[in-house]
């Protein structure tokens, strides 16, 4: 069976243009895809997977937050202003503003129903926009990868951790939190502003907090959708066993239905893993 989609552009709700690909179908209900750091839309593991959703009647629509790429510039709707953002410069809480966009495009075209996947962080940008906006249109979240970033960078820096958040608390508390965080740069060659650094490295911002598998996860106690979780066997992310994950998500989670997979051999992206992944998830929908 083959299918056809086609390149669209959008606007978020505070008009910044956007572009993703929508693979389109003659029901009423869609799955939309956030990607994760440094990720884009046209990521040829999940397009070849959401065949498994189209041949089940599902829409599939992939797009770019403002997070895509490392850096990016964007225009605004009349393209008459640029903005750089990109996962280096992008503001988290922004994220909300891309998927509301990208749900009110694919409504225009007809579907009622939205079911979100997010990869890595962008399993904290579907949480928290399910947290903060209770948009009713979106009836499942699905994490792919739901990995914490805090530990991960912790033991990335080691000693020069707690360093690097007291010198981009201490640009951001001069106004220059939007500026590259150099001495991350140079200790590791990643290109962040303090303030992205921060987003994740400050236990007491909100992302840093969505996926804090040693607290409570008290905003996955607060969505009341059903969820599905999958993990890789063989995800270099993950600093716990699945079962220690699948005990702490079961135990926070009140809503109607939960289910938590682990995926054996999978990475964190689950190369070669993708049609099972995404058979398992055109189930999970069915199901609902």
């Amino acid at each position: 069976m083959e299918f056809e989609g086609r390149l669209v552009f959008f606007l978020t709700t505070d008009n910044v243009k956007t572009s993703g690909f929508i693979i389109e179908s003659d029901g009423d209900e869609a799955v939309l895809f956030v990607h994760g750091m440094g990720g884009g839309f046209a990521k040829d593991g999940v397009l070849l997977g959401s065949i498994k959703l189209v041949e089940r009647g599902l829409a599939f629509f992939t797009f770019n937050t403002r997070g895509a790429d490392i850096v990016k510039s964007f225009k605004n709707g009349r393209g008459n202003r640029y903005y750089v953002f990109g996962t280096a410069f992008e503001r988290f809480e922004d994220s909300a503003r891309d998927i509301k966009g990208a749900i009110n495009y694919i409504e225009a075209l007809g579907y009622k129903k939205v079911h979100l996947i997010g990869h890595s962080t962008g399993c904290q940008k579907i949480l928290y926009y399910a947290w903060k906006r209770k948009d009713k249109r979106v009836k499942s979240l699905i994490f792919l990868s739901p990995s914490d970033d805090y530990p991960i960078w912790r033991e990335s820096l080691g000693d020069d951790f707690d360093k690097a958040v007291a010198i981009a608390q201490n640009m951001e508390d001069r106004g220059r939190g939007d500026e590259i965080h150099y001495f991350l740069y140079k200790r590791t060659g990643a290109i962040w502003s303090a303030s992205r650094f921060l987003s994740f490295g400050d236990r007491d911002r909100v992302e840093a907090m969505l996926f804090n598998y040693d607290s409570e996860l008290d905003i996955i106690r607060k969505v009341r959708l059903p969820m599905l979780f999958f993990f890789g066997g063989s995800d270099e992310t993950l600093y716990h066993d699945f079962e220690f994950y699948e005990k702490k998500l079961k135990s926070s989670y009140i809503g109607p239905r939960i289910e938590i997979l682990k995926v054996p051999r999978a990475d964190h992206s689950f190369h070669g893993k993708e049609m099972e992944v995404f058979e398992k998830i055109g189930e999970f929908i069915d199901s609902l």
